[in-house]
Formats: structure tokens, sequence, C-alpha cells
């Protein structure tokens, strides 16, 4: 070997041991709750060491070692960490025609809850080191969220997830950590990883959320053949999902990613990106794991640059739903190829968590195009946070609901009567209406409410500065090109808190036109299988709420389109029946629902008064809805009688 080739041998094992070493600190720091990087700036060491060391141990380890002298289980499956991608090309390649399941990346602590035979929770474990984890059982048990019994059978369960806290959660979280004269805690994360590393105050941890996704051996154990029927298991059996959806094709999946960014720049739930996993169990079993992740997982995040700037002022916009949002006016910096002076703090509670104020020094994030974002306080300013009192838009006093200051002049506020409108006209595809064209018609009292906008002549176009007759012309006939239009987009345009398109087309397809969902309770909304009772009553109360409103746009001439999917006659096999599946199945349930849909049925995820039947694989089965199921007299079924059912034979 020459002098040279010595040299540089020498140099690289000091660099590769360097770089191993960082990579190591930063994963203790990590898993301590305390991380000193970004998650991309991590990304980057540990690709500079595969790139050095590909088979580097550091780089196989999931953890740093626990943070606490707590008893140390084994796991009898590792828990590993995920490949990940920046590359939303890179993660279509890999999904290739396989059909995936996506779910949401929650930026929290890994927890593995062990059932026995008779449904018992007997053991909660950290991840730990990925071979070794904490028993923190008895932390856990203070989480609603973490079942203390579940039906399984007879058989053994182990059901891995997520433990998060939620950004209210945070905030009452650090009111008592100050009152029991603790040190405050600087985030959701850290105060999980924290908690779950203490020996008193653990009761705190009834604070926390625990978000389920994997059943450990769901086919071997359980006969299930998809992850679609390992989540439907879970659901069933009541644990909280990361929001789930089965992705057929690129187009899909590049709707999941848009869904979970939309929930991420909400901020209630620290969202980090999301993760991939092909459907089929077999799949799984064929590609097997490396030494640091399984094959079959893929997670994607969007690359992010941060840099630390300081806060110049707080400044409170009210949006078309009454909430008043903070955004930090800071010091201008310059990230992911843009001039930064505007980041997004979420709400009201998110400012007062972190003492937010003018003279903080802040850390920031961008990722891609997305809005900056607040990551954390980097040193604080003398003094305390300060809201508004009163409403900017029109004074009126504001209240706060343990997460956000909102205005409840619904009825007169400039800016919820601007933001509804432009709500509506971006629904229903109006093109060129501005709102600084809006602006304009709303300041001569020619529009107030969205129907005004279908009253307006010609000649009211004028009044906008700059605004000519052949203009004039064109957003009076875009106006009128907007009176049809369909259903969903009348839906959506309404400015109802919690539901979107994708939440209207699937009422629709339980209540068949306007007429029927109008009339729908808030019970029977709930009963749709994906719909939460929160979420039920957002939308039952809103569409009562806005039922003046509904009849005015219908009277000034506008006509909402809906389309049903088939026509039932009531001869069909399962006309006016509703179904309510539980267990697993031969079939992926997608397919199922599909059937029973043709066959003239209704699927429903709660058992009630109005269900027909219930399809299960254990009759015996103690779960919610078996237990429902019995309490009503509802007709039990299996998979066979159901097919029975479906051809017509029962």
């Amino acid at each position: 070997m020459s002098a040279k080739s010595a040299k540089d041998s020498a140099y690289d094992a000091a660099q590769v041991q360097d770089l191993a070493h960082e990579v190591l600190r930063h994963k203790q720091l990590y898993y301590a709750g305390k991380p000193a990087i970004s998650d991309a700036q991590f990304d980057q060491l540990e690709e500079k060491l595969r790139a050095l060391s590909p088979e580097h141990p550091v780089l196989s380890m999931v953890g740093g070692e626990d943070g606490n002298s707590g008893v140390k289980v084994r796991h009898d499956v590792p828990m590993l960490s995920l490949a990940k991608t920046y590359d939303k090309d890179e993660l279509l390649a890999w999904a290739g025609s396989e059909p995936v399941m996506g779910t949401l990346k929650v930026d929290g602590v890994s927890l593995s809850l062990n059932y026995d035979e008779e449904g018992r929770l007997v053991c909660a474990k950290t991840r730990g080191n990925g071979q070794v984890g904490e028993d923190v059982t008895r932390t856990a048990r203070w989480i609603a969220d973490v079942l203390p019994r579940l039906a399984t059978a007879g058989r053994k369960a182990e059901i891995r997830g997520e433990l998060y806290c939620t950004e209210a959660s945070f905030g009452r979280i650090s009111e008592e950590f100050v009152a029991l004269g603790l040190e405050r805690p600087t985030s959701p994360r850290n105060i999980i990883a924290g908690l779950l590393g203490r020996k008193t105050h653990v009761e705190l941890a009834r604070h926390f959320n625990f978000f389920a996704f994997n059943l450990v051996g769901a086919d071997a154990a359980f006969g299930l053949a998809t992850e679609a029927e390992a989540m439907a298991w879970l659901g069933d059996r009541g644990f909280r999902l990361p929001s789930p959806r089965l992705l057929t094709d690129a187009a899909a999946i590049d709707g999941y990613l848009a869904h979970v960014k939309t929930l991420a720049d909400e901020g209630e739930v620290q969202l980090d990106g999301a993760v991939f996993s092909y459907d089929r169990l077999a799949r799984h079993r064929e590609l097997g794991n490396t030494s640091h992740h399984p094959r079959y997982k893929m997670s994607f995040k969007w690359a992010g640059e941060t840099a630390v700037t300081t806060i110049e002022g707080l400044d409170w916009f009210t949006s078309r739903l009454g909430i008043v949002t903070p955004v930090a006016v800071v010091q201008p910096v310059f990230l992911s190829g843009a001039s930064i002076t505007n980041v997004t703090l979420h709400n009201a509670a998110h400012v007062k968590n972190h003492n937010l104020k003018k003279g903080d020094r802040i850390e920031i994030i961008r990722s891609g195009e997305v809005i900056p974002k607040f990551l954390q306080v980097v040193e604080a300013a003398a003094g305390g946070y300060v809201w508004p009192k009163a409403c900017d838009s029109c004074r009126t006093e504001l209240v706060f609901d343990d997460v956000r200051l909102k205005c409840p002049n619904v009825a007169a506020c400039p800016a919820q009567q601007l933001g509804g409108i432009l709500n509506w006209i971006r629904a229903a595809g109006i093109d060129d209406l501005s709102d600084k064209r809006l602006v304009p018609l709303m300041d001569a009292g020619l529009v107030k409410t969205m129907p005004d906008l279908y009253r307006l002549k010609e000649a009211d176009f004028l009044v906008i500065p700059q605004t000519k007759e052949k203009m004039a012309a064109k957003l009076y006939a875009n106006i009128q090109k907007s009176r049809a239009l369909p259903l969903v987009s009348f839906l959506n345009g309404l400015g109802i808190e919690g539901a979107g398109a994708s939440t209207w087309e699937k009422l629709l397809d339980r209540f068949a036109g306007l007429a029927a969902l109008r009339a729908a309770s808030q019970a029977e909304i709930a009963d749709v299988h994906g719909f939460a009772e929160t979420s039920a009553e957002q939308i039952a109360g809103g569409l009562a709420a806005r039922s003046a409103l509904i009849d005015e746009l219908l009277a000034v001439g506008v006509v909402p389109a809906f389309t049903a999917m088939a026509h039932d006659d009531g001869t069909l096999p399962l006309s006016g029946r509703t179904v309510v599946i539980t267990g697993s199945l031969s079939r992926p349930r997608s397919e199922v629902e599909k059937a029973i849909k043709a066959a003239g049925g209704k699927t429903a995820g709660s058992v009630s008064g109005t269900t027909y039947a219930v399809v299960t694989d254990d009759p015996t089965s103690n779960s919610s809805k078996m237990k429902k199921a019995r309490e009503l007299g509802v007709l039990t079924w299996s998979e066979d009688d159901l097919w029975a059912a479906i051809s017509g034979k029962v």
C-alpha cells in the first residue's frame, strides 16, 4: 500500500468513526425526546455514513439505549425503523402496480401493546433499541386509547402504534407540570418521551392519545390476508386509527399525500409525513426485512430546510369559520428558495403553550412549497404572550375553546362573510372573481351573502376599479354558468367545518340526494362507516345552521346535480337493509362492501336499531359491535350467509 493510499484509508476510517459517533449521539438524543437537529439533517448524516460504510452496525440500530432504569423487555419481533424517501417519483416506483395502504406518520413515540389469550393487556413496552424496550405498562394504563381488554378469540395479540400528544392536550399537561413545580415541557413529542421515563406523576399520561397501525402476525395468527383487513380488525375492536386509506394507483397516492399535508398544516397532531405498506400480507412475507427496516414499507417525508429568526410581531386573522389564527411576522430569512417573513403558529393554544411573543428567537421549517412553520423557541424574550381581546374585523369579543380563539359574530363579521363567499366561489368554479374584485362589490352593498352573487346585473360589476364593460360581461357570464353545479361542489361551497369533497362523496353514497342528506340525523350520519361522533355532529349541525342559506341558493336558481350510483326499485336482494361487518373476511372488505351496495344494501360502521345483520367470523366475540347486536337482537351472519343473501338465497 502506498503512503498516499494508507493516508486516505486512515482518513476514511477516522471519518467513519466520527460520523458513526454523530449518528449514534443524535439517535440517543432523538429517542430521549431532545432532538438537536432536524430530521432532514439527521438523514443526511446517515446517508454519508452509509456511503462510506454500508454495513456499519450503527445504521441498523433503531434507537439509543433507553433513557431510564426501568425493567427491560425483549421484543419477540424486532421493532424496526422505516425506509424513507423525500422523492415522490421514488415512492411511486417503489409502490409499482401493487395496492398500498397509506397511514399518517405521527411524530410521537412508538409503543407495543401485548394482550394474552383472554384479551387482557399484560405488557406495554417502548421500542427502545429495536430489540429490547422498556416496560411502561403502569403508565400506558392511564391512556384511554390503550384498551385494557379486547376480543382476541382466544389468541395472543400484539398491537403496535404511536403515542402522541395533541396541541390542546399539550396545553393542559403543561399547566399541570407548572402547578406540580416541574419544568414546563418544550414540545408535545418531548413530553411523551419524558413522561414514559418517569416513575412519578404517570397519571399525566391520561392526556396522551394512541394510534394503532400494526397487528403483529395478522396473517399467521388471525388469518387475515391484507393490511386493509388488519386495519378493520383494529378499528372494530375500538382502536383509534391513523387515517388509513387503501390506494390503488399513483393518482390515489398523490391525493393521499395532499390529504396528509392538509392535516399537517392544521397542526393539532404533529405529523412528519406518511407511511405506505403493500396491502397484501403475503407480499410482506415474500420481501422480508433488512436489519434496519421492512422492505414492504416506505415512509414519505417532505424535505425541509430550517433556520433561526426573530419574531417581530404577531398578527391575528379571522377566517371564514370565525377562527382567529396567529401568524408570526419574523425577520426575513431565506428558506427553500424564498424569502420568509411570515410563519404560521396554528392556533391560540400554540401561542400560549410556547409563550410566543415579540423578540423570541425561534427555529422555523419550510418543506418544499408548504407554508413555513414554527418548530421551537431557541431563545425566549422577557415577558409573556398576548392575545387579542376582540375580532380585528368586527370588534366582537373573542371566545376561547381551549384550542382556538373564535369570533362568535357569524352573521355580521366581514371577515367571515368574505371568507365564506370566496369559499363558495372556489367550490362553484366561478372564474376571474378574486378577493380583490369581490371586496368592492361587498363595500358597495351589492354582495353580503352567496345568493347575492346570483342577483348581480352586468352593470353592477363596473363598481370594481379598472373594470370595463367587457370584463363586467365576462364576470356576469361566469356566475351564470355556476348556477348548475355538481351536488358535491354545492355542499363543499357551504363551508361546513370538517367536511371536504371526499366527505360529501361518501355521505352521498349513503344518502341519495340533497333532500335525503338534509333529513339525515346526527346518529344516521355517525352510522356511516368512517364517521366519528364529532364529525357527524359538525356535519348535521352545519347543515341545520345553513338550512335557510341552502333554501335561498335554490330560490335564486342554483341547481345542484346529483346522479345516484344505481337505481334500486326495492326488488334487489338487500334493498333497504343495513349490514355491519366486523372481524376478518376471505375477500377484501372494499370488494364485499361494493357487493352489498350492488345488491341494494347499505354498510355501516356501528350497530344500531336500523341494522339488519352483522357479518362476523366469530359469533361468540365480545367486541362492542357483537355485544350491541345481541342486545338489539340483530341477525348474526357468517360470510357464507352474507353471500347467500347477496345472491338472493336468504
